[in-house]
């Protein structure tokens, strides 16, 4: 089950080179920070507010190149990220046969944020991530 990111005192970071958000902090009521990316998934533990700025910078927008897996009832399928909001991220299944990645755009499905059913990376045959 993936963790909540906390509602409260959570606030947006915006990458200082270019201003783009690219995900969330936290600061604990112990006074750490907590980094969470765009889809809400916690990235480290608590830690000064300087390294969860820097781990945030770093992994960017970044992420949403990699390979993506939806579980649909058991079946895993590759999709794409096509748009990422406050609350909810939007994915296409991949184009079965493409050379270059590809999204079946008129098949897209919207999950609410967290999404524990969207996962990265490759699963193996019969394994979970």
């Amino acid at each position: 089950m993936i963790e909540a990111m906390p509602a409260d005192n959570t606030f947006d970071h915006l990458r200082d080179s270019d201003g783009e958000h690219v995900g969330y902090i936290h600061m604990t009521p112990g006074g750490d920070f907590v980094p969470f990316d765009l889809l809400h998934r916690r990235r480290a533990e608590p830690m000064d507010l300087e390294a969860a700025e820097a781990l945030l910078n770093e992994l960017g927008l970044a992420m949403f190149t990699e390979d993506w897996w939806l579980d649909i009832d058991g079946q895993w399928i590759p999709v794409l990220i096509q748009e990422v909001r406050r609350d909810r991220v939007s994915v296409a299944p991949t184009a079965a046969g493409a050379i270059a990645k590809a999204a079946d755009m008129n098949a897209s499905i919207e999950l609410p944020l967290p999404a524990a059913r969207l996962h990265r990376g490759q699963p193996g045959p019969g394994t979970s991530p």
